[in-house]
Formats: C-alpha cells, sequence, structure tokens
C-alpha cells in the first residue's frame, strides 16, 4: 500500500447514510419532493444516491432492503494514507475489518467496513476535505432552505455501553455528552470526531436498527422556513419541533420520512473548541432541558 501522508489516523466527519428501503424509488421521490434533496444517480442495483447542498457528491442513498434499517454508515478520513494507517491499527487491535477497494458503489473510494456490536457495518473511505465544518462554509439558499450536509446517524441500540466502547475504541471518536436515566441507565450518547458536537449519536431502544438520522441547514431561520415549508405541505408526519435541545443547543425539528425513519433538521450545533481540555458532559434523562430549552417534550413514538 501507498502511505501518501502522516497524519494521524482519525475519522474528520461523517460522509453519508446508506439506508434499508423496500421501494427506494418512491424514498427517493420523496426526499427530492418535501425533504429538498436531489436525486444524483441510480446503480444498477435499484440504490438511489440523494445529494444535499453542501460538496459532497451525495449524502442519502435508498437502497432495497427491510424498512427501518441500516446499510452502512459512512465517515471520512482524510486520505489514503491515513486509511491505510487506519487498517493496520485496527488489525493491529484484533479488530475485524475488511478492505474494499471496489465496493459497486457510485463513485465509491476505498474503504474499511468494521461491524458494530448492534450489527450495522460503518465504511471508513475518503471524500471531501473542509477544514471547517460543512455547514459554515456552504453559502446559504434563502428562497429554499435545504439540507446541506448529513450530520450524523442515530442507531437505536440494545446495548448502548458496547456501542460507546465500539465508537471509542474502533473509530477513534470522543464522548462529548450522555444522558443518563437515573433508573434505566444510558438513554443517549453523543460522540464526536472533532469541533462539532456530535457526528455519531447512540439512543438505548428495545431493538437495535435505525432511531434517526440528521441534517445540518444554515441556521435557525433555515430551520424555520424548512418547517413551514415541510408541515404546510400536510403530506409529512412532523413529530416534534422547532425546539432547542438541550445536549448540543442546536435549533431542530423531526419528522418522518418517506418509509416512516425519523429524520432530524438541525442548525446552530454547539462547537467545542478546546478539545483536549473538555469535559464530558452528563445530564439527566428526567431534566425537561435536555430535549427542549424552549419547553416541548417529545411524542411517545419518538421513543417506541
Amino acid at each position: 500500500m501507498t502511505n501518501h501522508t502522516s497524519r494521524p489516523s482519525t475519522i474528520e466527519r461523517a460522509g453519508y447514510l446508506a439506508v434499508h428501503s423496500p421501494d427506494p424509488a418512491a424514498a427517493a421521490a420523496f426526499a427530492v419532493k418535501y425533504m429538498g434533496l436531489w436525486l444524483v444517480h441510480v446503480d444498477d442495483e435499484g440504490r438511489h444516491y440523494l445529494a444535499a447542498s453542501g460538496l459532497d457528491p451525495y449524502s442519502l442513498v435508498f437502497t432495497p432492503g427491510a424498512a427501518k434499517t441500516i446499510d452502512h454508515v459512512a465517515y471520512l478520513v482524510r486520505d489514503l494514507g491515513v486509511l491505510n494507517e487506519y487498517e493496520q491499527l485496527l488489525r493491529s487491535k484484533g479488530v475485524a475489518v475488511e478492505r474494499i477497494d471496489a465496493s459497486g458503489l457510485w463513485r465509491a473510494a476505498a474503504a474499511l467496513r468494521v461491524q458494530s456490536p448492534a450489527g450495522h457495518y460503518v465504511h471508513l473511505t475518503t471524500g471531501v476535505n473542509v477544514e471547517h465544518p460543512m455547514g459554515a462554509i456552504v453559502v446559504p439558499n434563502r428562497p429554499a432552505p435545504t439540507p446541506i450536509t448529513l450530520d450524523h446517524a442515530a442507531p437505536r441500540i440494545l446495548d448502548p455501553q458496547a456501542e460507546i466502547d465500539f465508537a471509542v475504541d474502533v473509530l477513534d471518536l470522543k464522548v462529548t455528552a450522555r444522558i443518563v436515566h437515573p433508573e434505566e441507565g444510558i438513554a443517549v450518547a453523543f460522540m464526536r470526531a472533532h469541533t462539532l458536537y456530535h457526528c455519531y449519536t447512540i439512543v438505548a431502544g428495545p431493538y437495535n436498527g435505525l432511531h434517526h438520522y440528521q441534517f445540518t441547514l444554515k441556521d435557525r431561520f433555515a430551520i424555520f422556513d424548512a418547517y413551514e415549508r415541510i408541515s404546510g405541505s400536510g403530506d409529512v408526519n412532523v413529530l416534534w419541533g422547532p425546539l432547542r435541545h438541550g445536549a448540543g443547543h442546536n435549533v431542530a425539528f423531526y419528522f418522518h420520512d418517506h418509509d416512516g425513519n425519523i429524520v432530524e433538521y438541525s442548525a446552530e450545533e454547539e462547537i467545542v473548541l478546546d478539545a483536549a481540555g473538555y469535559i464530558q458532559q452528563e445530564w439527566s434523562a428526567l431534566n425537561p432541558a435536555v430535549g427542549d430549552e424552549w419547553g416541548t417534550e417529545p411524542p411517545a413514538i419518538f421513543f417506541a
């Protein structure tokens, strides 16, 4: 293998989410009509690739399969040299890792595939490099507020501690914060790569699957405009929001996509500037401000 750099092996940010859909064409059409995404490619396997308004070639892929299950989540490393170093590091730790040089995915680079304790796959690959969060460098589209980039995927996890250990030990992420119930234990964990509050979220639940996925919009005004557009259509099930999370302090709202997956649109997420001195936050699940500083509560279906 060619070692292109000696930069430390680390994830830069989320790249894209590939999620199963029983009808990828219908799911993609919904995303174009209501979610502000663009259909940029359909491959021979029936995968539908959708782009946001940021710099990534695509941010969401609907691939044939059972609804509400993750095909894989892709995270980006700096370059091929880092990917090669990462592979060596993981193998030295005894981690089961598969090298994929030709995945069949559209515009896909070489990738490393690892499996989480919950069973979903994570691809470590290369892509567009940005020195600042994508949401900060993209010019807003005021006439039609659109998502800019995938911020995170949030799997629903039976064993959240095992997933946290995987995120730290295998993905080299850091724990930004946890929401903990005094009797039931960890409810949510937020993991970050660099300055963004989270790029991977773990939600405790009664089964393993997908809880939600989140797109970044430019600012709170884009969130409010997108909320009005989506809720005003009458065709989209808006679940919660607008709100301001206590954990992360982002302004957001949640709705269902075509297949019933929960989608979060979010902006103004907290930035961690002093990574070396940052102390992991601990929130009580009984604190109502954790979910929304403005006082609303999530519907029961949000954690069903």
